[in-house]
């Protein structure tokens, strides 16, 4: 699911806020090396939008729009934005449901990024395999499967006594490069995170938006059932670099800021 910035008031934010290039770019992917159809959901302010989406459209890529829902009764006017975006996501699952169950033909799969993993009970009622898509990298993976997993006065010394989180086969986290979500464990982001910690293992494979070569340790520890893939369960596939290609910008005001379903 592409959710556009205008309807989240995310023009203020960096560009490291735009992930929806990666999701393309897997999108492209799919099509052009394994001959799948992708269906893009995309939650939009207006039709240029989804236009901006397909430059280059194509017989098998396919984009829904999923209709707009009001939020501003579920959430504070100063919940950050990751809150926001995980709040959108869940009250749209009734329409992607829709959206999906009114296809010609029953998709495969969903593939939903970390915003996006409370869609994978419609995955399940309809049959469908489940990913997760990290768009970032293989380290933000491990930290962000292993914190539910950790005991809290583990979690105290990091959070409170500012030791470093040690996080098997791979760097561990100073205190300054924590995450500000697991800094206050009475805010929402904080609560949400740690609930995508424990869901995004539930998928049937998890695929990331790096390469072997580029966090050759990290990977090898999720994958290492005595370290980290203990905690990730399922196959973990570097698949990376994914990025827009040089040169290729669209608008800012019809950017997708952020992708889920």
């Amino acid at each position: 699911m592409v959710i556009n910035d205008e309807y989240l008031n995310l023009t203020s934010q960096p560009p490291a806020w735009d992930i929806s290039s990666p999701v393309l770019e897997l999108g492209k992917r799919l099509l052009t090396c394994h001959g799948f159809h992708v269906t893009l959901f995309v939650v939009a302010t207006d039709a240029s939008t989804t236009q901006s989406l397909l430059q280059e459209p194509h017989p098998n890529l396919s984009v829904v729009n999923l209709p707009l829902v009001d939020i501003s009764g579920l959430v504070d006017p100063t919940a950050t934005i990751v809150t926001k975006i995980i709040v959108m996501m869940r009250e749209t699952l009734p329409s992607l449901r829709s959206a999906i169950l009114a296809l010609k033909f029953p998709p495969t799969a969903l593939i939903v990024d970390l915003f996006g993993t409370e869609a994978f009970a419609v995955a399940e009622e309809l049959n469908m395999l489940k990913y997760v898509f990290d768009t970032s990298t293989a380290w933000f993976l491990a930290i962000t499967i292993y914190v539910p997993t950790i005991d809290k006065s583990v979690e105290d010394e990091h959070v409170n006594q500012k030791q470093p989180l040690r996080i098997p086969g791979c760097k561990s986290v100073p205190f300054d490069d924590t995450l500000g979500a697991y800094l206050d464990r009475n805010d929402q982001t904080y609560v949400e995170y740690k609930r995508i910690g424990i869901e995004m293992p539930m998928a049937d494979g998890i695929l990331m938006n790096t390469w072997d070569d580029l966090e050759p340790a990290t990977i090898g520890a999720l994958r290492d059932f005595q370290m980290l893939g203990r905690v990730a369960k399922v196959p973990v596939y570097p698949i990376g670099p994914l990025a827009r290609p040089a040169g290729s910008s669209l608008p800012r005001n019809h950017k997708a800021k952020a992708q889920g379903a």
